[in-house]
């Protein structure tokens, strides 16, 4: 690598090298049970002069990386934004678990296997675990590597008996500390699978809906994260504005620090130091920026920049915490509406935050038993969701890189 960068400098370019190393098991149990073995290297080169800048990646350190990048520099556009980033001082997080992934791959699969005991379908059951090391190194000085580990676990089941076969639900964890309990997934999976054994219509307008930590992953998380890049918000391609008042209630936080957390990292993927950005407290605050749109956009960078070999740096949340002023230790009411699955966020308007989704799992609750819902369709925009928010549970769940509570919002449609 840095022989590349010395030749690179030798030609007048300023470099910059990306690098994943990456070891990877994996166990799946559907009708069969079948093992992965994944080892992957890869190098991703930037090469910066005259406010150009170039690209190219592969699996192998050879000349043509170099060349390669030269060739797609002289083909780019002039921007003065495009600059190569300097070197800063890193403080390293604890993101590596030393382990032996082929055994806690074993492991977590037997303690999954105990749902095969509860008389719910199991569909998959999955256990993954990996060892990374990530380094940047550049002609600037820059030289930075960390490990970093992870596990996550999943499942799929449904409700099935000789008359009726009920929606599969899907649940997934993720973390590096492989002493984690997976118990509260398990019990979660058996509770839904139970709850959608028979399902009803909706008959009457909820005053509510209470968005689960699941939903709020697969709904609300990523038309946030497009509304909060600042190359969005520069673009005029973002339904926020900067300063607005969005809810008085509210504080959204996007913090790469929390070391259990696979989305968690010491630095970004262009070197800088990891900070906790603060993006929604009542008012909008700030927008996530990587090198370049921070110098574009002469906004603050905060180190939002997420990248693999294979691609060049782009804006990205790492882990988003929602939090609410009215904490409640149950939700649990009647004439609401508990969303926990959706489909179709992909046909959202982005730009405009406007969505209609399909709960596929849903339920109410009805003389104190919780009866599943046929699908539903839930419409509105990303502000008003976020107007909307009014209360929060204080149970609180790590769901991709979401950590939140159950989210209490008015003004939803839902029919």
């Amino acid at each position: 690598m840095f022989e590349i960068l010395d030749k690179a400098k030798n030609q007048g370019y300023s470099a910059e090298i990306f690098y994943v190393k990456r070891t990877e098991f994996s166990i799946n149990e559907e009708k069969q049970i079948y093992s992965r073995f994944l080892n992957e290297e890869g190098y991703g080169l930037r090469v910066f002069k005259d406010g150009k800048v170039g690209f190219a990646y592969s699996t192998r350190l050879d000349e043509n990386l170099l060349d390669n990048a030269i060739k797609s520099w002289k083909v780019s556009e002039r921007d003065d934004a495009n600059q190569i980033p300097t070197p800063n001082k890193v403080n390293y997080l604890n993101l590596y678990k030393k382990f032996d992934l082929s055994e806690v791959l074993k492991e977590k699969i037997r303690e999954l296997e105990d749902l095969k005991e509860k008389k719910i379908n199991i569909v998959t059951l999955n256990s993954t675990a990996w060892v990374s090391e990530v380094g940047i190194i550049s002609t600037e000085g820059m030289n930075l590597s960390e490990k970093r580990s992870g596990i996550s676990v999943s499942v799929s089941a449904n409700y099935k008996d000789s008359t009726y076969v009920g929606p599969e639900i899907y649940e997934t964890r993720s973390f590096r500390d492989p002493s984690t309990s997976i118990d509260e997934m398990k019990d979660t999976i058996i509770e839904k699978v139970q709850i959608t054994s028979e399902r009803t219509t909706l008959d009457f307008k909820p005053k509510s809906v209470i968005l689960t930590p699941k939903a709020v992953y697969y709904l609300v998380f990523p038309l946030l994260s497009h509304a909060i890049s600042l190359e969005n918000y520069y673009r005029n391609r973002s339904p926020l504005k900067e300063g607005e008042l969005i809810n008085e209630k509210l504080r959204i936080v996007d913090n790469p620090l929390i070391e259990n957390s696979v989305y968690s990292r010491s630095f970004d993927g262009e070197g800088q130091q990891s900070l906790n950005n603060e993006i929604i407290n009542a008012n909008v605050k700030k927008f996530l920026s990587n090198y370049y749109w921070s110098i574009k956009a002469k906004r603050e960078n905060t180190a939002s920049a997420s990248r693999g070999y294979s691609s060049i740096p782009y804006i990205y949340p790492s882990n988003l915490e929602f939090y609410v002023k009215n904490e409640e230790e149950d939700l649990s009411e009647e004439g609401k509406v508990y969303v926990d699955e959706v489909q179709g966020v992909h046909t959202s308007n982005f730009d405009t935050g406007e969505f209609s989704v399909v709960g596929s799992v849903s339920w109410i609750i009805k003389d104190g038993k919780k009866i599943s819902l046929k699908e539903i369709v839930v419409t509105s925009n990303l502000k008003d969701l976020l107007k909307g928010i009014q209360r929060t549970s204080k149970k609180r769940l790590m769901i991709g890189n979401v950590s939140t509570g159950e989210l209490e919002i008015q003004g939803l449609s839902v029919v």
